[in-house]
């Protein structure tokens, strides 16, 4: 039992605490990554495609490594609950001072998500042999 909530904590914990750091980004007035506006545009919505498509990972890693359910399933929750994450998020960033919650992170969220389920789903046999030792060194894949 101890060696299971053990295994839970290790596997959960680090979706949680990503969670918790968009969470708390999401917190900070308009957040400036170039002083030049189309630059500062790119940077923000490559930031929120890899939040995103990090956060389905660790959500798919958790799953894998804890549940006993097919790979799709897993999938389908991992990209569920990320949508949903990218969702509350944004509806949080309405109530921050000098921020708005946009459909259009939503979709670029949503977007990322979706990247990683993709990855999960079907890139493997493309990748480079790098990538997924990486991947499986992490239990991603």
């Amino acid at each position: 039992m101890v060696k299971r909530l053990k295994k839970i904590v290790f596997f959960w914990l680090p979706p949680v605490l990503w969670m918790a750091l968009i969470f708390w980004l999401s917190s900070f007035h308009k957040l400036v990554a170039s002083p030049i506006s189309w630059q500062d545009f790119v940077i923000r919505k490559i930031a929120h495609f890899s939040e995103y498509f990090l956060l389905f990972l660790l959500f798919y890693r958790a799953f894998r490594n804890t549940f006993k359910i097919n790979r799709w399933r897993m999938i389908i929750f991992s990209l569920v609950l990320t949508i949903m994450y990218a969702v509350s998020d944004e509806l949080h960033q309405t109530f921050v001072s000098g921020r708005t919650g946009k459909l259009f992170d939503i979709g670029v969220d949503s977007t990322g998500s979706l990247l990683g389920a993709f990855l999960v789903a079907g890139l493997k046999p493309y990748l480079p042999v790098r990538i997924i030792k990486f991947l499986e060194r992490f239990a991603i894949i």
